[in-house]
């Protein structure tokens, strides 16, 4: 699991970077973004550490915490994301076969992100479900 830590608080942000140094690397090459910014934008998926109910990481935390928060958000996404490129890669195909114009391309496209939304967000809330 590869981390990126972006947070607005300098607490927050050297709490996480000392508890999971051995995790953190560049925006780039990380498998998600950990941060308490939660109207930040990213194609990365955003872990949230807020004081609210939806945070993926509860406040405070500490290493066990920590770990068990990472963990079942790491497990979601890493679900979510099968089950997408699944999705994804049978509706690319059929597209591709049927020729299909670039508009309604764009449309199965459009409605792909709209289910891995929709997928990760009903994972998100069924994490949070079972606290």
């Amino acid at each position: 699991m590869k981390i990126a830590i972006s947070c607005l608080s300098p607490l927050v942000q050297s709490s996480l970077e000392y508890f999971l140094k051995d995790s953190v690397t560049s925006e780039a090459e990380c498998d998600f973004i950990i941060t308490d910014d939660e109207n930040r934008r990213d194609t990365k998926p955003l872990c949230l550490v807020l004081d609210e109910a939806y945070s993926h990481i509860r406040k405070p935390f500490n290493t066990q915490s920590l770990n068990e928060d990472l963990a079942a958000f790491y497990e979601k996404l890493t679900y979510s994301h099968k089950n997408t490129e699944s999705s994804s890669l049978h509706t690319m195909n059929n597209a591709l076969s049927q020729s299909a114009n670039i508009t309604d391309l764009e449309s199965r496209i459009r409605t792909l992100c709209d289910e891995s939304a929709k997928a990760l967000a009903d994972n998100i809330i069924a994490l949070l479900k079972t606290r």
